[in-house]
C-alpha cells in the first residue's frame, strides 16, 4: 500500500470512531436533562434542590408538532405522595393551570410569579399558604446562552400533598444550566 493511501485510510477510520464516539457519548451521558440538550435549541436547566423528592420521570413529551422542540418534562415525588412537576421548553405547546398570582420573585435576573389554584368564587383573596393547600405553579423565563434560546419553565404542585410555595421558589432558584 502507498503511503498517502495509507495515510488517508488511518485518517478516515480515526474520524470515524471519533465521530461515533462523540454521538454515542452525546445520547448515553446517563443524565436525561444532558441528553435532552443535545436535540434542541433552548438552554435546558436541571434543579440541584428538589424537596427531598426522588425522581420519578424526565423525558421529551411529544406535544408540539413536527419542526417544534420538544418540551422536557420532569416529575419528582410519588404518584399518591407529595411530587412536583417541571416542564421546560421554547415555545411551550400546551398551557398549565391558572390561579392567582401570589407570589412575585426574581431568578438569574428573570420576574417569576407564583400562582395558588385557590376558588376564586369564595370573595377572598388568595395566599401563598393556598399553594401548599390546593396546589399551584411557578412560572419563569430564564436566560439563554450562546446560540441556545431563552427557556420557559413552569414547576407545578397539585394534589393530596403539595409543596409551598417557598419550596417552589427553592426549586427554581436552583437550577443550573446543562448546556
Amino acid at each position: 500500500m502507498k503511503p498517502w493511501t495509507l495515510l488517508a485510510s488511518t485518517a478516515a477510520a480515526l474520524v470515524m470512531a471519533v465521530a461515533g464516539t462523540t454521538a454515542a457519548s452525546a445520547m448515553g451521558t446517563g443524565n436525561p436533562y444532558q441528553d435532552h440538550q443535545v436535540g434542541v435549541g433552548y438552554l435546558v436547566y436541571q434543579p440541584s434542590f428538589v424537596a427531598g423528592l426522588g425522581i420519578q420521570h424526565v423525558g421529551g413529551d411529544q406535544m408540539c408538532p413536527p419542526g417544534i422542540d420538544e418540551s422536557l418534562t420532569a416529575v419528582y415525588g410519588k404518584h399518591s405522595g407529595r411530587q412536583f412537576t417541571m416542564n421546560e421548553g421554547n415555545p411551550m405547546c400546551y398551557d398549565i393551570g391558572n390561579g392567582q398570582v401570589v407570589l412575585t420573585t426574581t431568578i438569574n435576573g428573570a420576574k417569576a410569579t407564583v400562582e395558588a389554584y385557590c376558588d376564586p368564587s369564595s370573595g377572598k383573596a388568595c395566599t401563598a399558604s393556598d399553594v401548599a393547600k390546593y396546589g399551584g405553579n411557578l412560572k419563569v423565563t430564564l436566560p439563554g446562552k450562546g446560540s441556545l434560546s431563552p427557556t420557559q419553565i413552569w414547576i407545578e404542585t397539585f394534589g393530596k400533598k403539595n409543596l409551598s410555595a417557598q419550596q417552589l421558589v427553592q426549586i427554581a432558584k436552583g437550577l443550573s444550566p446543562v448546556g
